[in-house]
């Protein structure tokens, strides 16, 4: 007997919806451009099996040469379209910047205290507030205020490479949170175990062990695992994200107050944090929490910087080791241009363009963030014949340099040995969501290779029986990648290796100055 009541008037109905439903969406696919070429992808899964989670940058370039420079994927549940060309980079993300500078969201990033990095907030009020806080500390015109204190940083650096070649990962680390720590909250750690950096380095490690990209893939697929109670068994992402929530509010808190309490005596300097305080009480709006914007934005200065000088340092290294030939034409300007009597200065640089080209080279052959970060679009949009939807995600590789593997310092020069006009900034991002702190990190990055090439040579290290122990790079997996610790030898470039002539090169004290 048929059902003639509501519940067939209801599934008449829901039938109805479903089948208006896909007309629509098939005169809609119809009506508008194709989506980017990509690859099939299969049901649920989408092309997740055919990328290389590891390294997902080579997967994307291999499809570049299948499918071209603009690509369709899915991701699960989530379209992405990679760009792997700079041409159609700068025509979306610079030129179109009014569409293509939003931020493709999560649901887990408030859980795992990270809803307040400006480089993963939407487009909007919250993240115009942090993007003026960190532009007017950080802009080019403020950059050589800070040349003291990443000089002073960087020579200290130095006297732990004599004193403990070895242990050159920790030295990496250390200058890295020194000098951001210095222009940021006007503090220097004093020794390794320092507990505020202990504190910082605490938030960079939980968020990172916690934030992986499969790790994540699987909260949004199975958001209720971050509603289960952390006593519960298998409860690994709750119990991670309270870990994250701990740590974010330490960051936030510990460092900022310590700052306040020397504002309210006197005995601080001017850093990221006083003059933010000072610039926002002039303009403050009412509704608008400025100060927890301030706490906020230190952090990822932090953060940011950190991670980025550290990764970047060691791959210099790493390409010192395996490139001998590059680091003596380095050593050899360094010697013709300033001498063995001192150390370089800002001064210096546009006279050594080797050691920029070095630089430059080092941002090139293994970035930090292989494939850049995601953007998302604000509204749909047509390039090159193609439709790209409203909200859909991008991210982008850069293949334009002959054999990209090698490490040629020589492809940012001309013939002349002058530099050419390619300064690099791929390393930085495109457009609006372009790296704020871009200039402060490049003349960080330039005075600790310049400093470090002056002052010492790297090599491979020897077994023993005196022959080189080859070093095969590996490098860590994830959104930001840095080498994995590889065996090397350090050795000083300067007469009489000793701390008292290290000392006179640098005009610091090493029994005030040197960390312990």
């Amino acid at each position: 007997m048929f059902d003639d009541g509501p519940g067939l008037y209801l599934a008449t109905l829901a039938w109805a919806v479903a089948v208006l439903s896909c007309c629509r969406k098939y005169w809609l696919d119809r009506s508008r451009p194709p989506l980017p070429p990509g690859p099939t992808p299969l049901p649920i899964v989408g092309n997740v099996l055919s990328l290389d989670t590891a390294q997902p940058w080579l997967t994307f370039n291999a499809w570049r040469s299948t499918y071209g420079d603009i690509v369709y994927a899915r991701l699960l549940n989530k379209p992405v379209i990679v760009i792997n060309s700079e041409e159609v980079a700068k025509d979306l993300f610079e030129r179109r910047s009014a569409i293509y500078s939003d931020k493709p969201q999560s649901i887990v990033y408030e859980s795992f205290a990270s809803d307040f990095n400006a480089g993963l907030m939407p487009h909007g009020d919250r993240w115009r507030l942090h993007r003026r806080i960190f532009h007017q500390a950080f802009r080019q015109t403020e950059t050589p205020t800070y040349h003291a204190v990443q000089i002073r940083c960087a020579h200290k650096m130095l006297f732990s490479f004599l004193q403990d070649p070895g242990n050159y990962l920790s030295h990496v680390r250390m200058f890295s949170a020194s000098f951001i720590m210095s222009i940021v909250y006007d503090y220097e750690p004093k020794a390794k175990d320092d507990p505020i950096v202990h504190v910082m380095q605490r938030y960079l490690d939980v968020i990172t062990a916690a934030l992986t990209p499969g790790a994540t893939a699987i909260m949004e697929t199975f958001p209720f695992l971050l509603k289960i109670p952390c006593w519960f068994p298998g409860a690994t992402f709750k119990r991670a994200s309270v870990q994250c929530l701990d740590a974010g509010h330490d960051v936030k808190e510990i460092p900022f107050q310590r700052v306040k309490e020397r504002m309210s005596t006197g005995d601080v300097a001017p850093c990221f944090v006083t003059k933010s305080l000072n610039r926002m009480k002039l303009s403050e709006k009412d509704g608008v929490d400025t100060t927890t914007a301030i706490k906020e934005a230190a952090v990822i200065a932090f953060a940011g910087g950190v991670e980025t000088t550290t990764s970047t340092l060691l791959v210099f290294l790493l390409a010192m080791v395996l490139h001998p030939e590059a680091q003596a034409k380095a050593h050899a300007e360094i010697d013709r241009v300033v001498g063995k009597d001192r150390l370089p200065d800002f001064d210096d640089r546009p006279a050594l363009p080797y050691v920029e080209a070095i630089l430059r080279e080092t941002l090139r052959w293994h970035p930090v963030f292989p494939f850049g970060a995601p953007n998302a679009t604000t509204t749909s949009d047509i390039y090159k014949g193609y439709f790209i939807p409203k909200g859909w995600a991008m991210t982008h590789d850069e293949t334009k340099y002959p054999s990209p593997d090698e490490f040629k310092p020589e492809r940012f020069l001309h013939d002349d040995g002058s530099l050419t006009g390619d300064t690099m900034p791929l390393g930085f991002g495109w457009g609006r969501r372009i790296c704020v702190g871009r200039h402060v990190a490049d003349a960080s990055l330039w005075i600790v290779i310049s400093s470090f090439l002056a002052a010492f040579s790297v090599h491979k290290a020897l077994d023993e029986h005196g022959m080189e122990i080859p070093v095969v790079p590996k490098f860590s997996t994830g959104v930001a990648i840095h080498p994995e610790e590889f065996p090397c030898r350090i050795v000083p470039r300067f007469a009489d290796a000793s701390v008292k002539t290290l000392a006179r090169l640098t005009g610091l004290d090493p029994s005030v100055d040197i960390i312990a």
